[in-house]
């Protein structure tokens, strides 16, 4: 893979972190890539995901209470 118009700085820190991984730059890349796509996926899923029924909790009302108890930690 060749990564082209990628800035230096973004090129070595993507450099430096496969070598942290020991792992060639492709493929590290390759792996985040793939993270990616799987968070873009989920994103899909949940936004098409019907709240159960007859309780009336939205994804927004669930994501502010994760939200909420994370900050309280």
């Amino acid at each position: 893979m060749n990564l082209r118009d990628v800035p230096d700085e973004v090129y070595t820190t993507l450099a430096e972190a496969a070598e942290a991984n020991r792992q060639p730059l492709n493929a590290f890349v390759v792996d985040r890539l793939t993270e990616v796509a799987q968070v873009t996926r989920l994103a899909g899923y949940v936004a098409s995901y019907p709240p159960p029924k007859g309780t009336r909790v939205t994804v927004d009302d669930a994501a502010a209470a994760v939200r909420e108890a994370r900050e309280a930690t």
